[in-house]
């Protein structure tokens, strides 16, 4: 339990900003749009939020899979917390890191219902992720053990991103421009660059980073912070950080 509690909590802040935060900015605007039929606006808000939530997602997904046991060790490998329980604890966050662009999509992507006052799917998409996540939980726990637990939720949440946009694109209420799947190319691009630059820097002050230095979280702070600085510099170059581009009015 306590592995799963150190791992969520970390993995909670990147969904909190890439998934609830661009939500809940994106959703009011967008049920207005709708009320006042204003199509072209309701798509440029879709694409804007899917956008804006995957700029933030994908590189936050990357550096939890990359650096999980650097960012479990900086933060908590300290006193009774041992190096075990870092390498256990740094499992349980990399698993919950291949879902987190899902856990942002699913934020996004029910908004689109709710704008039109649909709450029914969202919630049976949901109960379903939650169906799958137990389900998926309990049939492999015996082999697999207590990581099972973040890999079913990633893999529900993948299952219930694939619903939503069949649902979505069935009703035609997924109004998408063609720049959108340019700009999410753009996005992976900066994110492997980032990539590469995580796991150089990583290699160069793995001693640093070991879990018997005491300063470790100053110098996974300073990579981090580089490595963002990184990323934001690649987006920049390639025309992602428009503002424009992701204003609502």
């Amino acid at each position: 339990v306590s592995y799963l509690y150190y791992a969520d909590r970390v993995y909670q802040i990147n969904l909190a900003i890439a998934g609830i935060a661009v939500g809940t900015v994106s959703l009011p605007v967008l049920s207005k749009a709708f009320k006042l039929k204003n199509y072209s606006k309701v798509s440029n808000i879709q694409n804007k939020a899917i956008q804006l939530s995957l700029l933030l997602s994908i590189p936050a997904s990357t550096g939890l899979i990359i650096a999980s046991e650097e960012i479990v060790n900086g933060l908590f490998g300290y006193g009774s917390f041992s190096y075990s329980d870092v390498k256990i604890t740094a499992d349980a966050l990399m698993f919950f890191g291949y879902g987190v662009i899902a856990f942002a999509l699913v934020k996004i992507l029910s908004n689109f219902y709710f704008a039109r006052d649909n709450t029914k799917t969202p919630f049976y998409v949901s109960s379903l992720i939650v169906f799958l996540n137990v389900i998926i939980s309990l049939g492999f726990f015996n082999r697999v053990g207590f990581l099972i637990i973040p890999i079913a939720t990633s893999v529900s949440t993948w299952i219930g991103v694939l619903i939503f946009l069949y649902l979505l694109k069935k009703k035609n209420y997924l109004l998408l421009q063609s720049k959108l799947l340019y700009n999410i190319f753009k996005i992976f691009i900066s994110a492997i660059i980032m990539s590469f630059v995580l796991l150089l820097a990583l290699e160069k002050y793995s001693s640093y980073l070991d879990y018997s230095y005491a300063f470790k979280s100053i110098y996974l702070l300073s990579i981090v912070g580089f490595v963002g600085i990184v990323y934001l510099l690649s987006c920049y170059l390639l025309g992602l950080l428009k503002i424009k581009d992701y204003k609502t009015n």
